[in-house]
C-alpha cells in the first residue's frame, strides 16, 4: 500500500543486529580480581546482519517491500551504532593502559588509544563480582571526559552474559560529524546461552539533523534468533510521519524466518492521535533467497503499484501473524515481547534502570 511504503520508507532507524557468543556459567570473580579481556563483552556482531539471506531478504522487483525496507532501516542503525561499539571491540584490543583498584578495593582497568584523531578510552570497572561497568569517552584538553557510551555487563560466561548500553548520538555527532543526530540509543542484550540470543534497541527522542522538519522519533526494536535455526525480529516507530493527522503516528513490522526455508512480515501504520485509528496493514512471505512468494495488504487504491499476489495463509512453516495492535503501541516505540522480555531476565539485563545505566563517576578512579 502506498502509504504504509512511504511511511515505513520514512524512518532512518534499526532492524536486524544480531550478538553472538557461548553459554557457560562460571563462579563469578571476587569484586577484586583484575580485570582481563573476559570481561569485555564481545559486541562486534551487533553490527552486522545475518548472513541467512532468508533473514537479509534483498528483495528482487519493488524497492518498497517489506524486507527491503528492513535491510534499509537496518543499514542506517549500522551506520549509528557501528563508529561507539567498534571503539569497543578496537579499544580493548591488546592490555589495558592502566588497571588497579579504586578506593573501595573493586577493580578496574582502561584502556586509550587515538581513533579518528580523537583520544579515546574505555574503561571498565568491577561494581560487584560478575557486574561491570562500562564507559567509553572521549579525553578533553582539559582532561575531562565527554561519555560516548554508558552502561553495565551481566557476566555469565567470558565475554557473554547481559547488559544494558546507552549509546549518546548528541556527543557523537558533536565529536565526529556523524551520524549526524541528536538524542540518546539503548541496548539490551543477552548473549548467555548457546542455542538462542536476543536484543533489544530504543531510539529515544531521535532528531535528524539533516531533516529539516526536524522530526522527534522514538523507536524500538526486538531480535531473538534461533542459532542455526532462525529468528524473528519486532519493531515500532513512533513519529509525525503523516503531519496532515492529528498526533504522532506508529509503523510497525514483525518478522519471522528460518534458515534455508523462508519467512514472513507483517505491517502495520496506526494513528495515535486522541482517537486511535489503523492506518493500513500488509502481508509478505518469501522463499530462502528472500525473493517473494506472495503479497497482501487491504488497500484496494495501491493494487496498480503493488497487487496483492500468492496466499499469505502458510509461509515457510509460519501462519499468518497479525502486526502490531496499535492499542499496544506507547509513544516509546516497543511493541510487546514476552519470549524476550524472558531471555533478557535470565541474562540480568532487565534489572539494570536507565539511571544506572547512564552513571559515568564510578567507571575507573
Amino acid at each position: 500500500m502506498k502509504l504504509l511504503q512511504n511511511t515505513l520508507a520514512a524512518l532512518v532507524l534499526s532492524l536486524p543486529l544480531a550478538l553472538v557468543g557461548c553459554g557457560g556459567n562460571p563462579e563469578p570473580a571476587p569484586a577484586g580480581e583484575e580485570i582481563t579481556q573476559d570481561d569485555v563483552v564481545d559486541l562486534g556482531d551487533l553490527i552486522t546482519q545475518d548472513p541467512d539471506a532468508a533473514a537479509a531478504a534483498e528483495m528482487i522487483g519493488d524497492p518498497a517491500t517489506l524486507l527491503a525496507e528492513g535491510r534499509r532501516q537496518g543499514d542506517k542503525a549500522r551506520m549509528d551504532v557501528a563508529a561507539v561499539l567498534g571503539f569497543v571491540k578496537e579499544l580493548a584490543a591488546g592490555e589495558p593502559s592502566r588497571k588497579g583498584a579504586r578506593p573501595d578495593g573493586t577493580a578496574f582497568a582502561e584502556w586509550e588509544k587515538t581513533i579518528q584523531g580523537k583520544d579515546a578510552t574505555l574503561v571498565v570497572g568491577r561494581m560487584a563480582a560478575g557486574r561491570f561497568r562500562y564507559l567509553v569517552a572521549l579525553r578533553n584538553a582539559d582532561n575531562t571526559r565527554t561519555p560516548l557510551l554508558t552502561g553495565i555487563f551481566v557476566k555469565k560466561g567470558p565475554r557473554t552474559g547481559g547488559g544494558r548500553l546507552h549509546v549518546n548520538l548528541t556527543n557523537l555527532s558533536d565529536a565526529f560529524n556523524a551520524p549526524g543526530a541528536d538524542g540518546s540509543i539503548h541496548f539490551w542484550f543477552a548473549n548467555h546461552r548457546g542455542d538462542k540470543r536476543g536484543r533489544r534497541i530504543a531510539y529515544h527522542n531521535v532528531v535528524r539533523r539533516d531533516d529539516p522538519d526536524k522530526r522527534v522519533v522514538n523507536f524500538g526494536a526486538d531480535l531473538v534468533r534461533l542459532v542455526g535455526v532462525g529468528g524473528r525480529f519486532r519493531s515500532v516507530g513512533i513519529g509525525d510521519f503523516i503531519p496532515s493527522l492529528p498526533g504522532p503516528e506508529a509503523t510497525g513490522l514483525r518478522i519471522l524466518w528460518k534458515r534455508d526455508e523462508g519467512g514472513r512480515g507483517a505491517a502495520a501504520v496506526a494513528s495515535l492521535g486522541a482517537m486511535k485509528q489503523l492506518l493500513g496493514t500488509a502481508h509478505e512471505c518469501w522463499d530462502k533467497d528472500g525473493l517473494r512468494t506472495a503479497y497482501e495488504d487491504d488497500n484496494p487504491n495501491n493494487d496498480a503499484m503493488n497487487p496483492n499476489e500468492g496466499d499469505v495463509a502458510m509461509c515457510a512453516g509460519f501462519a499468518r501473524e497479525q502486526p502490531p495492535d496499535e492499542a499496544d503501541v506507547g509513544e516509546n516505540g516497543m511493541d510487546v515481547d514476552p519470549e524476550l522480555d524472558a531471555l533478557l531476565e535470565e541474562s540480568g539485563a532487565m534489572d539494570i534502570d536507565a539511571a544506572e545505566a547512564d552513571r559515568v563517576d564510578d567507571a575507573g578512579t
